[in-house]
């Protein structure tokens, strides 16, 4: 029985094959991040994660207008069921048609993204395009991304642009990667009762964002995947007698000990590979639970920020 990871990885090879004898001249590299890059795609639940950048700027619509053709081309030939995951697919009814269309302008769940020369500076870590400005300044975290694209990226075409990313760890960058998976779990707890089967994979995806986000905040780096659950229950920890003191007994009182934040994890690990079969409640709860957990480590990461380690 052929792996989601194998289909992907044909649908990839086919799509980058397709892309370079249509438009190899015109391209600089294409790079793929994500649970694809790490050899952890989900079928029905896993999306695409591919940056694509042409040589020159008249290029990149003529580009992006192909590759979008070819793409879902493709992923009906192969049976990816990317069209049920990425936001530029076609949702079931009116309220989800209307969150793939807030997830595409919010580049949630977008498979790929066409640049032209110039659009992201890569050596200073920071995105340069008009239209992604404004929000790469104010709400995106351009430091996950860019971490993500240096380390875990793959080469599929063209030249080795990681050599040259230099991801930023401002204090604002890091601030950004946090209040994005806090965001994102709020929205899940809003969604829960109306979209269970969605919302809870906003949290899931939340969390696995967190857990990136806490690690580049405190140490500037993500360990490997293994380790990261692990690093994670234990991230928030406290030096200080006092504040430790304080954080133990807080997260006591509320289940959030570094055990119980393990044994999360892992029932998100479970529910990203199976599914949620729940209901309402259950996705409610989930939810809920994610959202918290999220908030109480960044309230301590925070907190550790302005009160040192010692």
């Amino acid at each position: 029985m052929v792996s989601g990871q194998e289909r992907a990885d044909a649908f990839l090879r086919e799509f980058v094959e397709g892309l370079a004898a249509r438009h190899g001249k015109d391209l600089d590299f294409v790079l793929l991040f994500g649970s694809a890059a790490r050899g952890e795609f989900v079928l029905g639940k896993s999306d695409v994660d591919l940056i694509i950048q042409v040589r020159e700027k008249g290029k990149v619509k003529e580009v992006e207008a192909f590759a979008t053709r070819l793409f879902w081309g493709l992923d009906k030939k192969h049976g990816t069921k990317l069209g049920e995951v990425c936001s530029t697919g076609r949702g079931k009814g009116f309220l989800e048609g209307f969150l793939k269309g807030v997830e595409k302008q919010a580049r949630l769940y977008k498979p790929f993204e066409v640049f032209g020369p110039g659009d992201i500076d890569w050596r200073h870590g920071m995105v340069k395009r008009p239209d992604l400005l404004p929000g790469a300044i104010l709400v995106a975290s351009q430091l996950t991304l860019l971490y993500k694209l240096k380390h875990e990226g793959k080469i599929l075409f063209g030249r080795d642009v990681r050599k040259e990313i230099r991801p930023r760890f401002t204090l604002w960058e890091k601030l950004k990667s946090l209040w994005v998976p806090q965001s994102i779990s709020f929205a899940a707890v809003l969604l829960s009762l109306l979209l269970p089967k969605k919302a809870v994979g906003y949290a899931v995806k939340a969390v696995f964002y967190e857990l990136e986000s806490a690690s580049i905040a405190l140490k500037n780096r993500v360990p490997g995947r293994k380790r990261l659950s692990g690093e994670f229950a234990g991230a928030t920890g406290f030096n200080d007698r006092v504040l430790e003191y304080l954080r133990l007994g807080i997260e006591a009182r509320f289940g959030l000990l570094g055990k119980e934040k393990r044994a999360f994890v892992e029932k998100a690990v479970l529910v990203k590979k199976q599914g949620f079969s729940g209901g309402r409640a259950d996705a409610l709860g989930f939810c809920t639970r994610a959202f918290w957990i999220i908030y109480s480590s960044n309230t301590a990461i925070i907190l550790k920020a302005a009160f040192g380690r010692g």
